[in-house]
């Protein structure tokens, strides 16, 4: 798998989407020539899949309501914890996040970073990097000869530099907060818990109107639906962003898959497959930046779609096997891989909406019923943003305004375009088996507005306070 910063399409990939569109909605259309209640049992198909889908997001928010007891009393003796940092062309956020890290409340001799930067940036990744560790003993830069391979492969790479009993693994533009690390390590110390993410939340969400869709998104996501999940012991994952394992996990299980755009979700798997936890803690913070544009959007969408689908064709047929795992997880997590799929599926809702305007029967379900099931679906996602915008009030954790909440009639359209990219993915999967490359998403400018933190926000170093090291620290790789 290469690595790249954009994604290269030409005009045969957009000529060869265009023709298998054009197939499907023949698919759509021309069987009612010969059975004319083809478009009534598709669609109430269709319809019923959206149907579950909202109704799973009602029961995963009701079990994110309360908090569950978490481990709060550190050890007596603190474990060493490695955080193994990748970075390819960083330079725009670096100087934001680096000292977000140094702020730990953490022992600092207990404590290494490790900045795993490659040897094809084309920026001052390097510079930055070195120009901290000069300063600060904790930070290790390790430079990795560009070859194929994605996060992943990096995060492998600089995993034989740690010698911490608890690994960290966080994305470059991630700004921590400072008691994360108290948290994790306290919540490792649980029976069977093996890894423990976070809530990752969006330190740009004011930026524009996409930063804001995605920042609700991505908050009902992470503190509704995942942590949901692990409160009724079904799927939940971490990002290969924030997630933090006790070592054994990698001597037991070895590396990160790297022939998949998601090795998290792989993994995560594999930890659930073999009885294990994946611990989910609000309170555990982290803060990301979200795509500014919708290129940007749409390049990182297909690289996670398109990583789940993997896993589903990798994992699907034997989750049902994984015995050591309870009935309730295996299928949780077949149910969550098979979401993945569904959505480009979905699609077929377009459609089928205007063969309704035309006059067609799309549903079995009647009149009245039809309109009350549309009602349930099509107000879902207001609702859940709604309620994990009071949550986080109610947390104290929230760097969302009421503003938000005037967006939320977009979110229809937002997941009709998510529906959209989930076609491209499946088509790109399944029909033409376009090679695939892990396409990094685009950092923001700097100068971005930073987001309240616990801590406070993390002013980036100025001018006179940088020191660019020319030459490689001692304890380099």
């Amino acid at each position: 798998m290469e690595l790249k910063t954009t994604e290269e399409t030409d005009s045969r990939y957009i000529l060869y989407h265009l023709l298998v569109a054009t197939i499907y909605l023949l698919v759509l259309s021309l069987p009612e020539q010969i059975y004319p209640r083809y478009h009534m049992v598709l669609g109430t198909t269709v319809f019923t899949v959206i149907i579950f889908c909202s109704a799973r997001s009602y029961l995963l928010a009701f079990f994110a309501l309360k908090k569950q007891n978490t481990y709060d009393r550190l050890p007596d003796v603190l474990p060493r914890v490695s955080l193994i940092i990748p970075s390819y062309n960083e330079e725009a956020v670096l100087e934001r996040t680096i000292p977000s890290v140094l702020s730990l409340d953490y022992p600092p001799d207990k404590l290494e970073l490790i900045y795993v930067y490659e040897s094809a940036c084309t920026d001052k990744t390097e510079q930055i990097i070195k120009a901290f560790a000069s300063q600060d003993p904790r930070i290790v830069p390790v430079q990795r000869l560009t070859r194929k391979g994605g996060k992943a492969a990096v995060t492998n790479y600089g995993l034989q530099f740690a010698t911490g009993d608890i690994i960290g693994i966080f994305d470059a533009d991630h700004s921590l907060n400072s008691d994360l690390l108290r948290h994790a390590v306290a919540q490792l110390q649980a029976p069977g818990v093996k890894c423990v993410r976070g809530w990752c939340r969006t330190i740009n969400r004011t930026h524009n109107v996409v930063t804001r869709l995605v920042a609700i998104e991505r908050d009902v996501i992470e503190r509704l639906c995942i942590y949901g999940a692990w409160r009724i012991g079904g799927f939940s994952t971490f990002t290969g962003g924030h997630a933090l394992f006790r070592r054994e996990v990698f001597d037991e299980f070895g590396l990160f898959n790297e022939d998949v755009l998601t090795e998290d979700i792989d993994f995560a798997v594999k930890l659930h497959a073999a009885g294990y936890q994946i611990a989910v803690l609000p309170q555990m913070q982290s803060w990301e930046e979200a795509p500014t544009s919708l290129r940007s959007l749409v390049r990182q969408r297909k690289r996670w779609t398109r990583g789940w689908i993997q896993v589903w064709r990798t994992h699907a047929a034997h989750i049902l096997k994984m015995k050591k795992a309870a009935f309730f997880k295996r299928l949780d997590i077949l149910i969550s891989l098979t979401c993945a799929v569904v959505p480009g599926l979905l699609v077929a809702l377009i459609p089928l909406r205007g063969l309704s305007a035309l006059g067609f029967r799309t549903s079995c379900f009647g009149e009245t019923l039809s309109s009350l099931l549309w009602l349930f679906v099509s107000t879902t996602p207001g609702i859940t943003a709604i309620l994990v915008w009071f949550l986080g009030r109610e947390e104290e954790s929230t760097s969302s305004g009421p503003e938000d909440l005037l967006l939320i009639p977009l979110l229809i359209p937002y997941i009709i375009f998510s529906f959209c990219v989930s076609w491209i993915c499946l088509v790109d999967e399944f029909v033409l088996s376009w090679p695939f490359a892990y396409v990094k998403t685009e950092r923001a400018e700097e100068g971005l507005v930073l987001a309240k933190q616990e801590t406070g926000p993390v002013a980036p170093l100025t001018a006179e306070k940088r020191v660019i090291a020319t030459t490689t620290p001692s304890n380099a790789p």
